[in-house]
């Protein structure tokens, strides 16, 4: 490989790494937990990130725990740990972790390395919260 060719590999990766998409993170508090939306890739430049978002939104591991991953496009094995990670936590505590509508790639990371056998996931947003126990499976009327 040329010099230049090395030159431009370097300069192709170092853009590539720079290129990282922004996490979008928002959180709302449930009458009995957590729901938090996860917008972007999880990855090992964003892990940090989202696991101080989630310390900080749902400090009470003793609650039920939704992460929203339909606006997560990639995740990589450090995304992985941090699912596995806050399912451990949340289980010691009684609660429960739930996933809620992971994108196509997502689910399929998850059920080629196995995780998704262990994690709850939903395939939408209203199943997950109704598996959380976190809304009311017969909405009353209005009198």
């Amino acid at each position: 490989m040329s010099e230049q060719a090395v030159g431009r590999h370097a300069e192709d990766l170092a853009a590539r790494m720079t290129d990282v998409t922004p996490l979008h993170l928002t959180s709302r508090a449930l009458i009995g937990g957590t729901l938090i939306e996860v917008v972007g890739e999880v990855d090992a430049a964003t892990v940090a990130q989202l696991t101080a978002y989630i310390e900080r939104e749902h400090p009470d591991a003793g609650l039920p725990l939704v992460l929203d991953l339909s606006g997560v496009s990639f995740m990589d094995s450090s995304g992985l740990h941090l699912l596995i990670q806050q399912h451990h936590r949340q289980n010691e505590h009684g609660a429960g972790l739930h996933l809620a509508a992971p994108h196509a790639r997502v689910r399929r990371i998850l059920e080629i390395t196995g995780v998704g056998q262990l994690l709850r996931t939903h395939s939408g947003l209203d199943q997950a919260l109704l598996a959380a126990d976190l809304i009311d499976p017969m909405p009353r009327s209005a009198a």
